[in-house]
């Protein structure tokens, strides 16, 4: 027997007799990857050696056990949109893990094949002391579970099972303790306890399925990547996929240039041209004049043009070569256009595992290899180890906290993905990577839901804006939940704080918000859009080359108080909603923003919290809430100005008094220009909508400036 051992990931010793072992810390956090390239080189000298498994490992009967076990769906929402089925099926589920032992004490051996595929997809080992008398086990899960998914649901909204049944099983490797962690952490959201924590996992083979349940099975990934597979993915895209992932091409095109990239010069756009777009990170490298026609770009960028002549186009575009980087009206009016510019491509290659345009494509070329896949032999059939799906390799990558990619990744209708792993395809209808058999989905479970959500996927505007109502509904949860995707990613200038936003909101101006944006916010349609704020434990910092009042002025993530439209978007628990006071939007002057409303001063008093006051009296209006702060003691005392975004009226039962709570934004005041402090909510205190001394307090609407 030659021990492995899941401290070091060496040979020669088990575990607890690890002589790298003074303390569990020592391991690394429990979210850290394990060192493939490692583990490959330690176990390659046993690969061949014997597929002879080791005693605990053939009382496994591990074939079997993944072609015959009823192993079920642990992500079957009912109608109220609960998983209690999914977790009365987990619970049936762990009556059929494969116990390894408490983790000081598992022995693998490097002769036995199950044992080296174990220790291949072992997860890295927590610093919780806890952890190593914790009991490990072999978790069998549905293939379309692990990856994100879930059956489709029928008109009585159930999944069908007899479908279900035919997708491959994969396996693995958890502990009890880690699965509570991840229920506590993602509670109520079952789809996320299915994907955190199985980056790693093995599964039989699509050249030895199991018989009853070939669907989705492994399939083998070769260290370079493999442009027949993406070429499938693409011609199956333009085939059968709907209008959701269809190209259309516009003429205002023709004012970019593409790269071609058989001639390597930068050349004007043709008509109908038909390009690849490049998402990357620059991380402050860039291309020098000269180096695209020396073949001396950056490596990401070289790879990209490798890509697209090896998927047989001829054009490829690149932020850094196709627009002027000078400062330019040609530069302003090319930002304004990256709507068109990554919708209207292809496809989009999208640098998933890069920190900056040098890192060049995994499994492109030798400069940038994959680790190796493990396959092993069991009892004749293949087994395969799995790769982290395209969530799990999103969520690690630094491409993902970047502000200028998100637009670049969600307005294109077709992205080719190179993870440190594999290659994922993720059209607009669909999800595919190269390690899983896609070529038999009977349920459809690799296609986008849209009532499940998707990252990349916005829902179908045409559906939703049938009538002003909808399309006013739709434009206020789209608006708000991709500017707090926006403001909470990185930017290296601050200078491009409306413009890494730009594509997206041509988008919107074009789809849901015809009124348009004034520094990123629709205040034509919505004025109340000023009541953002940054959420607790942000500490925003100021960009002064913009508006204090709009978020590019601000470095940190953005929030919004309930929906824009209020008596839409509020609490189910209020009733008899109404807003019977707000701003209008005047005029902006540059920077000034003029709106017309109601400027309210009012003295702050800690006592023990901020208690707002009428100025030299004791007429308590109420009490202040600084954002989403618990505490509401945030504010320092003294006498401030407030400008009314919103007031709104409602009861907190059918018959009960009516209450009222003010939306305001804190100012700062330089003569009388206004600029922005905060966001805050003044609920007010009961019975005062009809008494004389508050009511006078909103009786003066003016022009009010902020810069």
């Amino acid at each position: 027997m030659v021990n492995l051992c899941l401290g070091c990931r060496k040979t020669g010793h088990k575990i607890s007799d690890c002589p790298a072992l003074p303390k569990p810390s020592d391991y690394g956090e429990p979210n850290s990857e394990v060192d493939h390239f490692a583990t490959e080189s330690v176990l390659e000298p046993f690969t061949h050696l014997s597929d002879q498994l080791c005693e605990r490992c053939a009382q496994f009967r591990i074939i079997d056990w993944l072609s015959n076990e009823d192993i079920r769906d642990e992500v079957v929402p009912d109608i109220e949109g609960t998983n209690i089925p999914g977790w009365e099926n987990g619970k049936h589920n762990a009556d059929r893990w494969l116990g390894l032992g408490p983790l000081h004490s598992i022995l693998l051996d490097a002769v036995c094949p199950l044992c080296r595929m174990i220790f291949r997809v072992f997860p890295p080992i927590a610093m919780d002391e806890e952890d190593w008398g914790a009991e490990y086990f072999l978790r069998p899960i549905r293939s379309y579970n692990r990856l994100d998914k879930r059956l489709p649901l029928d008109e009585k909204g159930s999944p069908n099972e007899e479908v279900g049944k035919k997708y491959a099983i994969y396996v693995v490797v958890n502990s009890r303790q880690s699965q509570v962690s991840v229920l506590g952490r993602y509670f109520g959201d079952a789809r996320d306890q299915m994907v955190h924590g199985f980056e790693s996992a093995f599964a039989l083979s699509n050249k030895t399925p199991a018989p009853a349940r070939p669907r989705l099975s492994a399939r083998e990934r070769g260290l370079k990547w493999n442009p027949d597979i993406v070429r499938g993915w693409m011609t199956r895209c333009e085939r059968e996929h709907s209008t959701s992932c269809r190209v259309e091409w516009s003429d205002q095109l023709l004012l970019c240039r593409m790269i071609d990239v058989s001639s390597r010069r930068i050349v004007e756009c043709p008509p109908q041209c038909r390009y690849i777009a490049l998402s990357y990170v620059w991380g402050g490298i860039g291309p020098q004049p000269g180096d695209l026609e020396r073949g001396e770009l950056p490596q990401t960028i070289e790879d990209a043009i490798t890509v697209t002549k090896d998927l047989g186009l001829k054009y490829l575009w690149v932020d850094a070569l196709c627009i002027d980087q000078t400062p330019s009206l040609e530069k302003v009016q090319q930002l304004n256009m990256m709507d068109l510019i990554y919708s209207c491509s292809w496809a989009t290659i999208v640098a998933l595992h890069s920190d900056n345009a040098d890192t060049g494509l995994c499994g492109l070329s030798s400069r940038n290899p994959r680790a190796p896949q493990r396959s092993e032999t069991v009892e004749g059939s293949q087994l395969l180890s799995l790769f982290p799906g395209l969530h799990q390799e999103l969520m690690r990558s630094t491409y993902n906290t970047r502000a200028w990619t998100l637009q670049e990744l969600i307005l294109c209708s077709r992205r080719i993905l190179f993870g440190k792993h594999q290659i994922h395809f993720s059209c607009n209808t669909a999800n595919h990577c190269e390690s899983i058999d896609d070529t038999s989905d009977p349920g459809g479970v690799l296609d986008k839901d849209p009532k499940q959500g998707d990252f990349f996927l916005l829902p179908d505007h045409k559906e939703y804006v049938k009538d002003a109502g909808s399309r006013r509904a739709f434009a206020d949860t789209t608006f708000c939940g991709l500017v707090e995707m926006y403001t909470g990613r990185k930017m290296t200038n601050d200078s491009d704080s409306l413009n890494a936003f730009k594509g997206m909101l041509s988008f919107l101006q074009k789809t849901m918000l015809p009124g348009g944006f004034v520094w990123g916010l629709p205040l034509q349609e919505f004025p109340q859009s000023l009541r953002w704020y940054h959420p607790r434990g942000i500490r925003p910092r100021r960009r002064p080359d913009f508006p204090s009042w709009s978020y590019v002025g601000w470095e940190g993530e953005v929030n919004f108080t309930d929906k824009l439209n209020l008596v839409n978007g509020g609490s189910s628990e209020r009733f008899d909603e109404t807003v019977d006071l707000g701003l209008n939007y005047v005029r902006i002057e540059g920077k000034v923003l003029t709106v017309d409303g109601i400027l309210l001063k009012l003295e702050v008093r800690n006592e023990p919290f901020n208690n707002a006051y009428i100025p030299g009296t004791d007429f308590l209006v109420g009490v202040l809430q600084e954002g989403n702060f618990l505490h509401k003691n945030t504010l320092p005392p003294g006498v401030f100005d407030f400008l009314v975004v919103e007031r709104l009226s409602f009861r907190y039962a059918p018959q009960s008094s009516i209450r009222q709570t003010l939306y305001l934004i804190m100012l700062t005041r330089d003569g009388e220009v206004f600029g922005r402090r905060a966001m805050v909510r003044l609920y007010v205190e009961p019975r005062l909508e009809e008494c004389k001394e508050y009511l006078e307090i909103f009786n003066k609407r003016r022009a009010i400036d902020i810069f």
